[in-house]
């Protein structure tokens, strides 16, 4: 079987907020169960585009960057104060609001993306999340305490060992 990576466009978070998320993620392992995500791992996603071989192809990677290079949108806060589930799969931090500026983004973003034919998994709404866990045992959303989040850029990242890699970095100006 050939390896794969994942692509995505995320939100990487400064290592105080990281190290908060961390936090947050070990209580809601100790109620929920599960497989907790490594702090190094805890991202936002934006627009989660596929898995795709490795090496990674570069007319992919460079469309992608393309798309990335036209958003021209400012900087935003959001708020995380939510743990929720998809399911019994996976277990959730994210925002119990979804700010306008944030779903402009991502809307922008997955418009590019299909402009310049950068293959995207579909989704029926964007749900703003960070990936906390993995098979939760007992999952029971709930408000969390708030994590004020300020967003000022995002990033193009694959999946790979211990942490993700960096692929690209957009300013939000």
């Amino acid at each position: 079987m050939a390896a794969t990576r994942n692509i995505f466009f995320a939100f990487a978070p400064e290592p105080t907020l990281r190290h908060r998320l961390a936090l947050e993620t070990a209580r809601l392992h100790a109620e929920w169960g599960g497989r907790r995500t490594q702090e190094a791992k805890l991202h936002m996603t934006l627009v989660f585009l596929d898995a795709f071989p490795d090496p990674l192809p570069d007319d992919i990677l460079r469309a992608a960057r393309a798309a990335a290079d036209t958003i021209a949108l400012p900087p935003f806060d959001l708020v995380v104060d939510r743990a929720d589930r998809f399911g019994r799969r996976i277990g959730w931090l994210g925002c119990s609001h979804l700010p306008d500026a944030l779903q402009q983004l991502h809307d922008a973003l997955a418009q590019a993306c299909r402009e310049r034919e950068v293959p995207m998994k579909k989704e029926d709404r964007y749900v703003p999340h960070i990936t906390a866990l993995r098979a939760p045992r007992r999952p029971e959303p709930h408000a969390i305490g708030p994590l004020p989040w300020h967003v000022g850029h995002f990033e193009l990242m694959a999946s790979g060992e211990g942490a993700y890699e960096t692929l690209g970095r957009w300013p939000l100006a």
